[in-house]
C-alpha cells in the first residue's frame, strides 16, 4: 500500500515539473512580447472605479437622477441598470437588434461630437429612421437620439441628459402582451393592446 502511494506521489512530482515547461510553450507561442514584460511597471493599477462616469438624467416627470455608468457600455444599458421604469424602453427596430431594449433620449449639443457616426445606408440608420417614425413620432427634437447608439464615455462626466417621451403604437406583440406599456406609469390613455388591435 505504501509503494502504491509512493508511485502516486512520484507521478505528481513529474507532472508538476512538466507543467512550467508546458506553460512556457504556450507563453512563447502566443506571440507575447518578452521585452514588454521586462520593463518595470509604475503607477497605480487601474480599477473599475476609474472607468465610472457620473451624469444627470432627467426623467419624464422632471425629476433629476445622478446616474453612474461604466465607460464602454451604451446609455440604454446604463439607464436600465439604474432602474428607470420599463415603460421608458422599447425594442430597437433593427432587423437583428429587436431583442435589445432602447430608449429615446435628449443629448446636449457638446456631446454630439463624441457620438459615433452611422452610415446613412446602413442597417442601423434604417432602424433609427424607423424608430423616429414609429416610436418617437412628433416628440422628436433636434437633440433626440436613441440610447443604444450613445456610448458612455468620459466626455459625459457632469452632463445632463433627458429621457424623451415615446408613442409605441407599433411595438412587437411580445412587449404589448407582456403588459410593459399597460401600467399606470405609462403616458397613454388607451391600452397598448387595444391600439395594436
Amino acid at each position: 500500500m505504501l509503494r502504491a502511494l509512493a508511485r502516486h506521489v512520484r507521478s505528481l512530482k513529474v507532472v508538476s515539473d512538466a507543467a512550467p515547461a508546458a506553460f512556457n510553450m504556450r507563453h512563447m507561442s502566443s506571440g507575447h512580447d518578452e521585452e514588454e514584460d521586462a520593463k518595470p511597471r509604475t503607477g497605480p493599477v487601474p480599477t473599475v472605479f476609474d472607468r465610472l462616469v457620473s451624469f444627470t438624467v432627467i426623467d419624464l416627470t422632471g425629476k433629476r437622477h445622478i446616474v453612474r455608468g461604466l465607460q464602454g457600455k451604451n446609455l440604454s444599458e446604463v439607464l436600465q441598470e439604474h432602474g428607470f421604469p420599463r415603460t421608458y424602453f422599447f425594442p430597437n427596430m433593427g432587423f437583428y437588434t429587436q431583442h435589445i431594449p432602447d430608449c429615446h433620449v435628449f443629448i446636449p449639443k457638446d456631446l454630439w461630437a463624441h457620438i459615433p457616426n452611422i452610415a446613412p445606408d446602413s442597417a442601423c440608420a434604417d432602424a433609427i429612421k424607423r424608430m423616429f417614425r414609429d416610436i418617437v413620432q412628433d416628440y422628436q427634437k433636434d437633440s433626440s437620439y436613441f440610447g443604444t447608439y450613445v456610448p458612455v464615455s468620459a466626455h459625459m462626466e457632469g452632463t445632463t441628459i433627458g429621457i424623451g417621451p415615446i408613442k409605441p403604437w407599433i411595438l412587437h406583440p411580445g412587449w404589448l402582451f407582456d403588459g410593459v406599456h399597460d401600467t399606470k406609469e405609462t403616458q397613454f390613455n388607451v391600452k397598448a393592446i387595444e391600439i395594436w388591435g
